[in-house]
């Protein structure tokens, strides 16, 4: 199964630039938020990765190369993608546009793959840049706290993680059935944050086994990451609106101002998802008071594509695979993997179909190296509308 349907270039006759104006409509690209990205509690750029997966031998990498890469762009905001594959509710599949045709992109089973592929072949999570002095403290090695912890190791601090309990996972460990999550899949994820620098310091309760005054003492920061036991305890400022929890500066020590913050909602009936993106606001709200700026305001996201912008019957036709047992390592096979990928529409963006070079009568498209898609010489279009008339994913308008 292909991604693209088998098409000819059609014999157009050329067109004399400048002659035969049509309209004065010029085409321009036009980026849109693709549904799945856009419902996804991490924000992660579905679909660059799954395009990126597909197009892998057009870019000149082996799908090892591909797949790794694939990873290395989910960790960048989930560090746990072979147990969000299994437990996820998966909100980007509720909505794909390519359920208009034959069925949702299987996201959870790619996740699922990738997930279990970087832990048998040893992927190592990357940092983003150097060691920094702070230190931060959380409490709870749940998915919420561990997430954090990670995010602000990719950051260079020192992250210590404390939890009550004899093993870390939190939720994932001891609410999860291990036939939804097997244990060497959580093991191996929590493994590579330690591998990663994270100091996960087990059996340590809170008021019990170290004090709270000490941990203060010693830590710049500190986040309350308890989930369902405790938190309604902790007195903490609210954002007001529900989503991420900010923090309350509270009385200098004699280390000095430090953050502390905790969950903003005990998680009765929510996932590990939501804790994971959770996890990530928390660290980005800490790093961003310890580096004495605010965090980093989010641009507008781009309007959501709909599958009526979508050219539903340019795609060939490919049912999503079938669901595999969670207990199962990979769920699919490599080959799957990579068919399942092509499945992707790349809604909202180009994915080098060629369409709009074929179908132009006055070559106003130019060929970039791959992956840089198209320039357009506008000089030379007199508005027929093809292009856009043709392109599959919606990515070219005309104004």
């Amino acid at each position: 199964m292909g991604l693209f349907k088998e098409v000819k270039k059609p014999a157009i006759k050329g067109a004399t630039a400048g002659s035969g104006d049509i309209s004065p409509l010029r085409p321009r690209y036009v980026e849109m938020t693709p549904p799945c990205a856009d419902r996804c509690p991490h924000g992660n750029e579905i679909r660059d990765v799954l395009v990126g997966m597909a197009q892998a031998s057009a870019h000149g990498r082996t799908p090892a190369q591909a797949f790794e890469l694939a990873w290395q762009r989910i960790a960048e905001r989930n560090p746990f993608p072979a147990i969000c594959g299994r437990t996820c509710q998966h909100p980007c599949e509720l909505g794909c546009n390519r359920k208009a045709k034959d069925g949702a992109v299987a996201v959870h089973l790619i996740e699922r793959f990738l997930g279990d592929y970087a832990i048998a072949h040893g992927f190592k999570l990357t940092k983003s840049n150097g060691a920094v002095a702070e230190k931060v403290a959380i409490v709870g090695a749940g998915p919420a706290g561990l997430s954090c912890a990670y995010q602000l190791a990719r950051r260079g601090y020192s992250v210590t993680v404390f939890d009550a309990a004899p093993q870390p996972g939190g939720m994932m460990r001891y609410r999860m059935p291990r036939s939804v999550i097997p244990g060497e899949v959580l093991d191996g994820e929590i493994k590579k944050l330690i591998d990663f620098g994270v100091q996960i310091t087990c059996g340590s309760a809170i008021g019990r086994d170290v004090t709270l005054a000490a941990v203060r003492r010693d830590h710049a920061a500190v986040f309350f990451a308890m989930g369902l036991q405790k938190a309604s305890q902790l007195a903490v400022k609210r954002d007001g609106e529900g989503g991420v929890a900010v923090g309350e500066l509270a009385p200098e020590s004699p280390a000095g101002p430090y953050l502390e913050v905790s969950e903003l909602d005990a998680r009765v009936a929510n996932t590990i998802s939501p804790a994971i993106a959770q996890g990530r606001s928390v660290a980005e709200t800490i790093h961003a008071f310890l580096s004495g700026g605010q965090p980093k305001s989010k641009a507008a996201p781009a309007p959501v594509i709909k599958p009526e912008r979508v050219k539903l019957d340019w795609y060939p036709a490919a049912p999503p695979h079938a669901e595999v047992a969670p207990a199962i390592q990979f769920g699919l096979t490599e080959a799957e993997v990579v068919e399942e990928a092509k499945r992707c529409m790349s809604c909202g963006m180009c994915m080098d179909c060629e369409t709009c070079w074929m179908y132009c009568t006055n070559n106003c498209f130019v060929k970039l190296p791959k992956g840089e898609h198209y320039k357009i010489k506008l000089e030379l279009c007199n508005g027929c509308k093809k292009c856009a008339d043709a392109c599959p994913c919606g990515y070219i308008e005309l104004n």
